[in-house]
């Protein structure tokens, strides 16, 4: 949901950080408010976070005062450029009267002009932060972020990245091992190796459309994609990892089952005679993830 928000009613550079767009439309059906209610919810329940936004929307959420510092707009923040850059601004007189300035368009007016550019970029989507603002007062999460806004920061603002990756899931691994010494737990540890290397090889690959990720892994055992976003949940958080040695005596006669996911509990059960080697682990587990995510057995 919040990730179909941003793609929605954001835009902007993803390293940057994004901007609300400037949509009248949108603006007018109040779906900058919604979005901000959604906001409320998510975090109020765990997550995910609008974790995409640039610093100077924080702060205008937090206080509702425009500030300029640190905006990106990747259509005005190149001309800023040019402008600050050029010794003649003749071409870009039709430009910085489209911004609003009403002054001497001249060297020397440089640093008025460039303000101008930036108020202009800043101050046309005030409308939709500020109804973004009366969306985040639900669950008095408007009030909190202006109480905490230090703590509550990392939550809306780019580069602070709650994406799982694979050092998150092994770190939160709590696998139910056989006896050391047994011809169990070599196959258990065996198996743990490549879930490692599974997990390595889906975040060294390119992406691309419809191909599984890390955080797909993560939401198919769990139910949740994101990391936790406060760090009491993370020290408590475990997967409960088991290996079912006996699925043949369960099911005589088939040739192949599939892990077992409880997502309410956060654990997963391998079948460790269909897992005797890493492709047939890889295999299995990609069927696992692509057809395992409605709530029945595959």
């Amino acid at each position: 949901m919040v990730a179909g928000i941003e793609n929605r009613l954001f835009e902007g550079d993803g390293e940057k950080g994004k901007v609300p767009k400037y949509s009248l439309n949108d603006l007018d059906n109040e779906m900058f408010r919604v979005a901000g209610e959604i906001f409320s919810v998510s975090i109020a329940q765990g997550g995910p976070a609008p974790q995409f936004m640039q610093e100077w929307c924080y702060k205008y959420l937090v206080t509702g005062k425009l500030q300029t510092d640190g905006f990106f707009d990747t259509e005005l923040s190149p001309l800023l450029k040019e402008i600050e850059d050029a010794t003649d601004l003749s071409p870009y007189i039709q430009q910085i009267l489209d911004c609003g300035y009403t002054g001497p368009i001249d060297i020397e007016q440089k640093d008025g002009i460039l303000r101008a550019v930036a108020l202009h970029a800043t101050t046309k989507r005030t409308p939709m932060l500020q109804q973004l603002r009366e969306g985040l007062e639900v669950y008095n999460m408007a009030q909190v972020m202006k109480d905490k806004p230090d703590e509550c920061r990392s939550l809306f603002v780019i580069g602070n990245d709650g994406k799982v990756d694979s050092q998150y899931i092994m770190s939160h691994l709590a696998p139910e091992m056989s006896p050391h010494g047994s011809s169990k737990r070599l196959k258990e540890t065996r198996i743990l190796d490549f879930f490692q290397d599974f997990l390595y090889e889906l975040e060294d690959s390119q992406p691309q459309a419809e191909v599984l990720t890390v955080s797909t892994v993560m939401q198919w055992m769990t139910g949740q994609s994101h990391k936790h976003l406060l760090e009491s949940e993370r020290q408590t958080f475990k997967i409960k990892l088991r290996f079912d040695h006996n699925c043949l005596d369960h099911s005589p006669g088939h040739t192949v089952c599939f892990p077992i996911v409880s997502a309410c509990t956060n654990t997963v059960t391998l079948p460790t005679v269909h897992l005797q080697d890493y492709e047939s682990f890889k295999t299995n587990m990609k069927t696992a993830v692509k057809y395992g995510a409605s709530f029945d057995r595959v």
